[in-house]
């Protein structure tokens, strides 16, 4: 009877906490591509791209990306255009105008270590992102799976040998459904490269997971919530496969009336109401995470209370 008792507590808190609980983070610290950049490569090119308008403040979107819709107030964001993962090691990343050069991810992280004390950042707190990956594919026809994987786990490493304890990576959306793949007939080889690249993500991080106690590293599936918004019949109004903007060489061709109607802004960025899906998603991921931790630590309580109780 007791356990019964008990169990329904877990129950109810587990979804008290869920609808209740606010994110266990007050600052986000991300690294990335141009699905993340917020103004680093409109800096960077002295406001020439991305264009402005139709791109918003330097996205490379027409809103605020996922990352300033997760209601995490404070965010450092280093993510650039174009970005690949290791510019030094396995590919070079650039952005327009005149292929510039910008940081890989790796390079990113560097520069943000040289710039913080990381003994003063309070890591309980802190969430580091990690989104990249689709550029080493971009720029290099060649390249393979396990070597952009292993070029990310680097990354990865890079934040756990400076004790970082909260890291949440997202995987590759699904490359081969976007305009741009369609545009170069690249659907059939990118689809290999991003299953594949999924997949030993997923395998890595869970054998990293094994030798990390102190850090958490999360994987959230952005693969499947694109694929379920991409195929979801109940929203008709979207524009699944087309891009609102048709840019070429800096110009702005053609624009889209609503791109709020529309999962791509251009050939290979998402519009901010997507990004709106995938921060409602990521925080229900989150919030789960957190309260899987803490039912966790309530089911061990409860076991050593019988065992004690039954010990006197």
């Amino acid at each position: 009877m007791f356990y019964i008792l008990f169990y329904l507590i877990i129950i109810l808190c587990n979804n008290l906490l869920l609808n209740t609980q606010k994110l266990p983070f007050d600052t986000l610290v991300n690294f990335g591509d141009g699905n993340t950049d917020t103004g680093n490569v409109y800096n960077l090119t002295n406001h020439q791209w991305p264009l402005v308008p139709p791109y918003y403040q330097g996205h490379f979107t027409n809103g605020p990306v996922w990352i300033e819709q997760l209601g995490i107030p404070n965010i450092s964001n280093y993510a650039y255009n174009g970005a690949t993962i290791d510019n030094d090691n396995l590919i070079a990343g650039y952005t327009q105008p005149n292929k510039t050069p910008v940081p890989g991810v790796r390079q990113q992280i560097v520069i943000y270590l040289a710039n913080n004390d990381i003994t003063k950042v309070d890591l309980t707190r802190t969430l580091y992102v990690i989104w990249a990956g689709m550029n080493d594919y971009l720029d290099n026809s060649s390249i393979t799976s396990d070597l952009v994987v292993a070029s990310l786990m680097n990354a990865v490493s890079d934040l756990t040998l400076v004790g970082v304890e909260h890291i949440l990576v997202l995987n590759l959306p699904p490359l081969q459904l976007y305009p741009f793949s369609r545009e170069t007939n690249k659907n059939l080889s990118l689809n290999t490269l991003v299953t594949n690249h999924n997949s030993y993500l997923l395998s890595n991080i869970s054998q990293v997971n094994t030798m990390y106690n102190t850090t958490s590293i999360k994987v959230f599936d952005l693969y499947s919530l694109m694929i379920s918004i991409l195929s979801n019949t109940s929203i008709p109004a979207i524009d699944k496969n087309d891009a609102c903007w048709n840019i070429s060489n800096d110009i702005v061709i053609s624009q889209c009336l609503i791109p709020n109607q529309y999962i791509f802004i251009d050939t290979y960025h998402l519009t901010t109401t997507i990004h709106q899906r995938i921060a409602v998603n990521i925080e229900q991921f989150l919030r789960s995470s957190s309260s899987n931790f803490f039912i966790s630590k309530l089911i061990l309580f409860i076991h050593l209370f019988f065992y004690l109780r039954k010990k006197n």
